[in-house]
């Protein structure tokens, strides 16, 4: 008994727990997103749910607020765990909660000012029949919960840092649910956009913000935000370590939320009601992958700062394979049933062209092989250089997005996708895997990795930071169990 709650508490238990977990979750929301958007197709029509569709996306760039800072505490977190130093995670806590609230607070007077400018009605190219005043409040509705969840959405960083995954599932699963709730909620009273978007949207913000102040007051107390932690050098060292996931949060955004802004700017709201449909049942393709990806990450990490190259190439090789085989298999299945699979789901109105359901499936296989290279580049601290890249495909993509809708309609969004990748990031960032698990060339940057939370505790413990290297040389030495 004893050994076996000792295996739960090891690496390949937290494993195990985190992507069982994520199954769960991932498959409820899948199953509830199954139930909840041919829900709203049909209350709000197509031109209203292209609308509705375009707001959700085009609000996501607010993320760009983070800063990367998110993805740094999840970092700080686990080194703090790791030395079991709570002072150290508060201090780099209270910092990352006072940045991203006073982005949000700053990016919400900046948009209460613009406001009266800004024609929605031109800015999405809607018909007369969605009239302009609750547009905008929908915009507004949407604006203001993606600026809540800014910091709200650090909880789940914290559980991911303290290697509690599970808990942050279990968060997404319960946001799910919240949302089904007030969308059935919203058709039954026959509510309007802006109410809907609201109840039926806001369950998954209410939830991480819930989670959030459970783990500062009652489940970690000690993480409590205290003003004398504020510290510019602090708040400085997360932004520059955030840098790199910065450049690829802007990369994401332009490329995962621009397109149903130039679907609707060029050819009408009503028509990004197919391609979003079809990009959300693409999607499915990766739902293995985001289960395997948050555990394999750690994984990733420590391998390689104990110099365990082989494992690494061996993981790497095996998520390879197996996201090109299952992704493979799915396009394959979507090509040949999608279209009577939306139009049972989702109504006549969201079916596709054959050629952007194949577009589409074409750009899962190569989404999913860029994503397993990511989650390793990631783990290994090299997230500056893909950054890079993904911003020079964004912008490339973007641009001939632009250029190709107006040739070639809809089908000619995802065509930009697909060329900017295969032009710009797919050889740069495979060349950079390969130098990473090949030992000889990963050692700089190791060396690299390993230091960089000792040069920050040292600034904050008076060169102190032989007790800090000590957890982290001895993982290079010391055996673990997978």
């Amino acid at each position: 008994m004893t050994l076996e709650l000792g295996w739960w508490r090891s690496r390949g238990g937290r494993i195990a727990v985190a992507v069982s977990s994520g199954a769960l979750a991932r498959v409820l929301s899948s199953l509830l997103t199954l139930v909840s958007l041919p829900l709203a197709v049909r209350y709000l029509g197509p031109e209203r749910f292209g609308v509705w569709a375009t707001i959700a996306s085009t609000v996501v760039f607010l993320n760009l607020l983070d800063l990367g800072i998110a993805s740094t505490l999840t970092n700080l977190i686990a080194h703090s765990y790791a030395v079991g130093d709570r002072e150290y995670a508060t201090r780099y806590t209270t910092n990352a909660l006072a940045l991203t609230a006073s982005a949000a607070c700053v990016a919400g007077l900046v948009l209460a000012l613009a406001w009266p400018r800004i024609n929605w009605i031109a800015l999405f190219n809607v018909a007369a029949s969605v009239p302009r005043g609750e547009l905008a409040a929908t915009v507004a509705v949407a604006a203001g919960l993606m600026l809540v969840g800014l910091p709200a959405s650090l909880g789940s960083r914290i559980f991911a840092g303290y290697q509690e995954v599970h808990l942050s599932n279990a968060v997404i699963a319960t946001g799910a649910v919240a949302n089904l709730v007030g969308l059935l909620t919203g058709i039954a009273l026959r509510v309007s956009m802006p109410m809907l978007f609201l109840i039926s949207v806001g369950g998954v913000t209410i939830c991480n913000l819930a989670a959030l102040v459970g783990t500062l007051v009652w489940r970690k107390p000690w993480l409590w935000p205290r003003l004398p932690l504020l510290d510019r050098r602090v708040a400085g060292e997360l932004l520059s370590s955030g840098s790199g996931f910065f450049l690829i949060q802007i990369a994401g955004a332009v490329v995962f939320s621009s397109d149903n802004v130039v679907v609707s700017h060029y050819l009408g709201a009503a028509q990004v009601t197919p391609y979003n449909v079809t990009w959300r049942l693409v999607g499915l393709t990766a739902v293995a992958q985001s289960l395997v990806f948050p555990a394999l990450w750690p994984a990733y990490a420590e391998a390689y700062a104990r110099g365990d190259y082989a494992w690494m190439g061996r993981a790497f090789r095996w998520m390879m394979r197996g996201t090109l085989a299952l992704n493979l298999g799915c396009v394959i299945l979507l090509v040949a049933f999608g279209k009577p699979a939306i139009r049972w789901w989702a109504g006549e109105a969201a079916v596709p062209s054959t050629a952007l359901l194949a577009a589409m499936a074409l750009w899962a296989l190569i989404s999913g092989c860029m994503t397993a290279e990511s989650c390793l580049l990631a783990a290994v601290n090299r997230t500056r250089e893909q950054g890079v890249l993904s911003v020079v495909a964004a912008a490339v993509n973007l641009a001939m997005s632009i250029a190709l809708v107006q040739r070639i309609g809809a089908v000619g969004v995802i065509a930009g996708t697909i060329l900017s990748y295969l032009l710009v990031l797919v050889v740069p960032q495979s060349l950079i895997v390969r130098s990473v698990l090949r030992s000889g060339d990963a050692h700089p940057a190791r060396s690299q990795f390993l230091s960089t939370f000792a040069r920050v505790e040292h600034r904050f413990r008076g060169g102190a930071t032989e007790a800090v290297n000590a957890p982290l040389k001895q993982c290079s030495t010391r055996d673990s169990t997978y």
